[in-house]
């Protein structure tokens, strides 16, 4: 097998950032898997690139982990712990440092540029893996701005023009990525892989609340569909007395184009009082909210592959969710599903979770607790076996 070198370029640009999205937690899988197999790191910094042997990036989880740095003071300790560090913005320099037989692999989304993947085509028996993890920004413009989706346009097409293996979390990304290339001249193999599913352990100390709160997890940008949820909190606020409304509380950064749900979340009277904005909370007290939580919602729109229910299933907590291609596949009925264009369906189906017995809320969560989700080790013998 060639020597995997991972590109970790988007790791480094998101310190300081707080909460990990869905991408920071696969480059972040990859990292400790790379780590495994004693493979090389390379990052791309505004001065230049960082390389890591394999004895130097074992230990770059430690400072990657360390809550009492800032962005900045972690980004120089990642540069001091480098291999080798070049100023000048040629990556050539620092290819050539690596072995040959090399196998780069980019799974964030970061550094993905013609001039990238020229340099890697001058070293010998090379290979090049990039994971895609959703074509959202082209099938969804309405859901970017036209910056993001001309950067994604731009990155994916390079993708197809450069890469040797193209891997994706699911068939409809696999089939939205080959409907790219036609015309182009360039058919690259695309593998499948789900994602895994690994939060650890549930949290001993996971939150309590005299009320049933249901939680959402992930940017509040318009795919994820928060506007939704909001009709939702409202109507109950006007038809139910509050002390039989369960909590709704939001945690993810707020994003992009969605000045109508910023605006709510500013204004609206039920605001802190059955809805709370968490913002974007550190991992372990995401763990916390998501633990004790009686559901997860995800109403999205679209997703690559969805991570939010298949975590939340993996702390024996049950999601109402958009009938999503991926979660139906590797979730089954073990999801409550609703359309997300109709609230009534939404409204009754929380409505029931919130008010379900315990003995059969118990079960639901110990069905869950034993369900066979996705895992990282079939993940990466897939991913791997490419190089």
């Amino acid at each position: 097998m060639a020597t995997p070198v991972l590109d970790l370029s988007r790791t480094f640009s998101r310190l300081g950032r707080g909460i990990a999205t869905g991408i920071d937690r696969v480059e972040r899988a990859y990292l400790q898997e790379n780590i495994r197999r004693e493979g090389w790191g390379i990052i791309k910094t505004p001065r230049g690139f960082l390389m890591f042997e394999p004895d130097r990036l074992a230990r770059l989880p430690d400072y990657l982990d360390r809550g009492d740095l800032d962005g900045a003071d972690q980004a120089s300790t990642i540069r001091a712990i480098a291999s080798s560090r070049m100023s000048s913005l040629s990556i050539r320099k620092i290819m050539w440092r690596m072995p040959n037989g090399l196998a780069y692999i980019n799974v964030g989304h970061t550094n993905l540029n013609a001039k990238t993947m020229r340099a890697m085509m001058e070293m010998p028996d090379h290979t090049k893996v990039v994971f895609i993890h959703d074509t959202i920004p082209i099938d969804h413009p309405d859901f970017q701005t036209e910056a993001a989706r001309a950067k994604f346009v731009e990155r994916l097409t390079t993708v197809i023009n450069f890469a040797h293996h193209i891997v994706v979390p699911s068939d409809d990304v696999r089939e939205n990525v080959e409907k790219r290339m036609v015309g182009t001249g360039h058919r690259v193999p695309v593998t499948v892989a789900p994602l895994g599913v690994d939060l650890g352990p549930v949290p001993v100390d996971r939150e309590t609340s005299d009320k049933p709160y249901f939680v959402v997890i992930g940017t509040i940008e318009p795919r994820k569909n928060h506007a939704l949820l909001l009709d939702i909190w409202e109507r109950m606020n006007r038809k139910m007395d509050e002390s039989r409304i369960p909590e709704l509380r939001i945690i993810g950064a707020r994003g992009w184009r969605n000045d109508e749900v910023i605006k709510r979340l500013d204004t609206s009277p039920i605001m802190g009082r059955t809805v709370f904005e968490l913002g974007p909370l550190p991992d372990k007290e995401m763990k916390r909210q998501l633990a004790g939580a009686t559901g997860l919602l995800f109403p999205s729109l679209a997703e690559g592959f969805g991570l939010p229910p298949f975590e939340a299933a993996s702390y024996g907590v049950p999601t109402i969710t958009s009938p999503l291609r991926p979660t139906e596949i590797h979730l089954g009925d073990m999801a409550i599903y609703a359309d997300p264009d109709d609230m009534y369906q939404w409204f009754q189906a929380i409505r029931e979770l919130a008010s379900e017995d315990l003995g059969k809320h118990s079960r639901r969560r110990a069905d869950l607790l034993a369900y066979r989700l996705p895992t990282w080790e079939k993940h990466f013998d897939l991913v791997f076996d490419l190089i």
